[in-house]
């Protein structure tokens, strides 16, 4: 995952019903899922395919028969070593056939099958995922429910807006949740109208086994209608597997780093800015000495010498770290492909461990 460009890339990607206004709009989606699905505990061996008209349904364990969606057509196709991707080619007599015969060479390996009635009951009953038995789920809606009281308890934290002015960045789908959150106050202040910076985060998860639970946090300047990240740097992670202890590491590590990064002074980030403010730059008349000294951080030479340039333009001088990182940033802006744009404004921000304390 490129941390910096996954909000845009969601946003780019996502289809208008997998999309929300608001964390209330979006929990009542997924708690209203939760509170529709049932797991149930069985072994590969107790499972039948059954042919019907534009698909195939399958039975857990003697009990009614479901239907898969195409994400947990694909994970129990895999955990019988069958090729998905073909079998959705084939009629569906033939992939019960060959299904059902994967099953009768399973032995007394165990499953979880997840299924939830579409429709408030109305509708058919849908297989949403098949998992180890050692699958920790944790649920879409707790993770909603988690960032909606961070949320609360800082309300300056917001979804942005996409053009338009449609608040967006709230997804999600069959499968997965995704929430990116921004403050919409400067909360470092670098000295200068220049040197704002804005805290950001978003939080993913899958309670179906499609992706890890997962957050990110970084400090960014601006954030686009197409929910591209400016001048962001001071990224972190932290990910979460869903294994047997997934849903209590969910409570004792993951919401707590979070809780603890939305409440967090900026003192320490803007003592470092501040800090890079003063840091001058060896040599720093001679602008040849310090593009090779920006060679020496790893920068190639054209973007040493391009971020000088940049820097003395936009800054009026390249005499400070901090001028030297402005000019890299201002570099990237002019990038036509964004994975190009993000690995430089990143490996700006890593300057900053100069003078970090």
């Amino acid at each position: 995952m490129d941390l910096l460009n996954e909000p845009h890339k969601q946003w780019a990607s996502r289809p208008r019903d997998q999309r929300y206004e608001s964390l209330d709009s979006l929990y009542a989606a997924v708690a209203a899922r939760r509170m529709a699905s049932r797991q149930v505990d069985a072994r590969a061996a107790e499972l039948e395919f059954i042919p019907v008209d534009g698909g195939v349904e399958v039975s857990v364990a003697k009990r009614a028969p479901v239907v898969p969606n195409n994400w947990a057509f694909g994970q129990v196709a895999t955990r019988l070593s069958a090729p998905a991707g073909y079998l959705r080619t084939l009629k569906p007599d033939l992939v019960s056939q060959c299904l059902n015969y994967a099953v009768s060479q399973q032995n007394g390996e165990g499953i979880k099958a997840l299924t939830f009635d579409t429709d408030g009951g109305d509708g058919p009953t849908m297989l949403s995922a098949v998992t180890s038995p050692t699958y920790g789920r944790i649920w879409d809606a707790d993770v909603v429910q988690a960032v909606q009281r961070i949320q609360a308890a800082h309300p300056a934290f917001h979804n942005p807006l996409e053009w338009g002015g449609k608040p967006s960045g709230l997804y999600a789908s069959d499968r997965d949740v995704f929430m990116f959150l921004v403050d919409g106050g400067s909360i470092v202040n670098g000295g200068g109208e220049r040197d704002e910076m804005h805290r950001g985060f978003y939080v993913w998860n899958s309670e179906v086994g499609s992706a890890t639970m997962g957050i990110a946090t970084f400090l960014f300047r601006q954030v686009c209608g197409n929910h591209m990240i400016w001048g962001g740097t001071d990224a972190k992670v932290v990910k979460i597997r869903h294994t047997s202890g997934g849903p209590e590491r969910f409570v004792q590590e993951a919401i707590p780093a979070l809780r603890e990064y939305a409440g967090a002074s900026a003192a320490p980030i803007e003592a470092t800015v501040k800090r890079a403010k003063a840091y001058q730059l060896p040599d720093y008349s001679d602008a040849t000495k310090v593009a090779a000294w920006l060679q020496g951080k790893g920068f190639s030479r054209a973007e040493s010498t391009r971020a000088v340039d940049h820097a003395t333009r936009e800054e009026g001088q390249c005499v400070t770290l901090w001028d030297c990182i402005n000019g890299l940033t201002a570099q990237a802006r002019e990038l036509a492909y964004v994975d190009a744009r993000v690995d430089l404004e990143k490996r700006a921000g890593k300057l900053l461990e100069l003078v970090a304390e």
